[in-house]
This record gives C-alpha cells, structure tokens and sequence, in this order.
C-alpha cells in the first residue's frame, strides 16, 4: 500500500485558541477515510493548529518546509505522495522544490495564487515606517475589516499570515515535472485564485488540472468520494 502524507490549511477555526480537536483533518473526516481504503496515510498539525506548540518568531513556507522535512526525518518515513490542502498546496510546493525526491504533489484547492484581498490593498508606505504601518494595518483587519484569520489569531499566526497571504507559486510550480502534479479546483472556489492558476500553465500543465463542477473551496468535506475518485484515476 503506497503511502501519502496530508498538509493541512490555513483554517482559523483549527487555531489551538479556538479548538480542543487534535487532528487539523476532523472536518475532512471522510475525505480521509476514503484514502485510507487505498493509501497508509499520514497527518500532522502545523504549528499553532490543534494543539501544536508555536514557535516565538512567524514563519514563511521555507520554514514549513523544514518542519515537513523534520517530520519525515524523525518518523524515518519515506511517502510516495503528499497531499497539500489550500495552504497546505504551498507548503507541499515548497517541501519539494527544496528536499523532494521521488514524491508526487497532489494539490487540492491549492493557494498557489490567492484572489486578492484587503490585506493587499492596506495603503504602502516607505520601508522605514514598516512597523507603524504593520500595527496600523493589523488594527484595520482585526477591528475595521474583522478578519477571521487575524481576530482569532496569535502573534504567530497573525504574522504568519501575513507573509503567507501575498505569496504567488506560479512560478515555481512552473518547474516541477508535470507528471510529478496533480491539481484539484473546485470552479466556484472563491478563496484562491483558480483562473489565475489554469491561465497561467500551458496545455501540458493545464492536463494535470481538473476541475469539481459545483465545489468550492472546500471541497475535501462537500465532495470527499468525488475528489478520491480523481486522486485515483490520475496518479
């Protein structure tokens, strides 16, 4: 039985502050019982996410990476595939361009290139008034445009966010062979950014695409046997 690793997303409601569960998965419980008929599975909870420690200082992908690749180390596992979900498509993305080997990415609802948002639009200001405008701005989404990712947020996190909000893969998902992907959408995923995705790829990429009709973002929990039956026949 081949083995896959699950990454989780960015889901505040998964915030150890707002959640007693242990497993990032519990609201994509079928989803994950369907790949159990078929694959060994692995799950683990990224820092400050149902009751993983935080670290003192935020994080980019780079540093999720290295906690992927610690992970692997530690629990002497080597998977076939890793199965990045949202945010989790980032860090599945960034793991491999750094450290991956024979692995394939499957990236469902992938936050490759996100749709924009108000985070973006805070008015620039010169790089010496970084400070002043990161306070102001953190006190525009938190009590102004009440941001569920940043209300609910600690420190880590609400920093975190930021960095990980702005970040187009695009690019970088450009480079890794074709065969090495696949790429999951729902069409009416209002969350990232999957036109910008599909209209970015030539044909050879946009092959290793496929699209949910009817699915949103979250399609891991509203449509969990359709989204395996695709994982299943595309890799």
């Amino acid at each position: 039985m081949k083995k896959i690793l699950l990454i989780h997303g960015w889901n505040y409601r998964n915030y150890t502050s707002q959640t007693k569960e242990t497993d990032a998965w519990h609201n994509r419980k079928e989803m994950v019982e369907e790949l159990e008929k078929d694959y060994e599975v692995y799950k683990l909870n990224l820092p400050g996410f149902c009751g993983e420690k935080e670290p003192k200082q935020s994080w980019n992908l780079e540093d999720y990476s290295n906690f992927i690749k610690d992970y692997l180390e530690q629990n002497k596992l080597t998977v076939d595939y890793i199965l990045g979900y949202s945010f989790g498509g980032a860090v599945a993305i960034t793991y491999y361009l750094k450290y991956g080997k024979d692995e394939s990415m499957i990236l469902v609802s992938p936050a490759i290139i996100r749709n924009d948002d108000k985070s973006k639009k805070f008015i620039k200001t010169p790089k010496v008034f970084d400070k002043l405008r990161n306070i102001l701005r953190d006190f525009y989404l938190i009590h102004i445009v009440k941001t569920n990712e940043m209300v609910y947020g600690t420190k880590f996190l609400r920093e975190t966010y930021q960095k990980i909000v702005r970040v187009d893969l695009r690019n970088k998902v450009a480079t890794i062979p074709s065969n090495k992907l696949l790429i999951i959408y729902g069409n009416k995923d209002k969350m990232v950014n999957p036109k910008g995705v599909i209209d970015y790829f030539n044909d050879e990429y946009k092959k290793r695409i496929q699209m949910i009709e009817g699915g949103g973002h979250n399609i891991g929990s509203t449509h969990p046997k359709q989204l395996i039956e695709i994982i299943n026949n595309n890799i």
